[in-house]
């Protein structure tokens, strides 16, 4: 199936009123993922624009989180990007790495989405997007393990480049993020 008829499909089924109410999922947490192959990204932002623009012209409240930004804002508030610069210069890429991790822990970026939401009020659907930016400062499965007990009823769409397959993550089709068995594809090819 092309990623057109893809993103079709997905612009179908997120206005679906069971798909908006969480409801067909047998009790599981309304998280998906609308896995893509990495050279359509532009493709896909274009995508979520229009999906945004459509929302608010139905008048639902889609809540768009860029994690890599996310994670940017984060580490703006809590240390000086000049600091980081020299201590990279000075100790090296991979240590500055590895340091930048400890302040974005999974539970931190769980509470900042969390913030997001509240301030927004009413959100129908959130839409997290930059997860291929955001690599390798933060993965996508432990950002998602911890979600579950914050959204509640709201449906989750991770914009996931690379492959899943209901089980396996696997970030530009190369890098296996792990193992998340909570989350569907919001357009699998078997069901259409």
């Amino acid at each position: 199936m092309t990623i057109e008829k893809r993103i079709e499909l997905l612009n179908k089924k997120i206005f679906e009123a069971d798909f908006l109410k969480g409801r067909g999922l047998g009790n599981e947490i309304p998280f998906w993922i609308f896995d893509y192959p990495p050279e359509n990204e532009l493709l896909i932002r274009y995508s979520i624009k229009k999906l945004m623009e459509n929302s608010q012209k139905k008048s639902l409240n889609f809540l768009e989180i860029d994690l890599f930004e996310l994670c940017l804002e984060i580490l703006n508030n809590k240390i000086d990007h000049k600091k980081i610069t020299e201590f990279e210069s000075k100790k090296g890429s991979d240590l500055v790495l590895e340091k930048l991790k400890l302040i974005l822990k999974p539970d931190s970026i769980g509470e900042k989405i969390k913030e997001k939401m509240e301030l927004c009020g009413i959100v129908d659907v959130v839409l997290l997007t930059g997860i291929g930016k955001a690599w390798p400062l933060i993965r996508s499965h432990s950002v998602l393990n911890n979600l579950q007990s914050m959204m509640g009823n709201t449906p989750l769409i991770a914009f996931y480049p690379g492959k899943y397959d209901n089980s396996v993550l696997s970030l530009f089709g190369k890098f296996k993020d792990a193992n998340y068995y909570r989350a569907f594809r919001i357009v699998n090819e078997s069901n259409v």
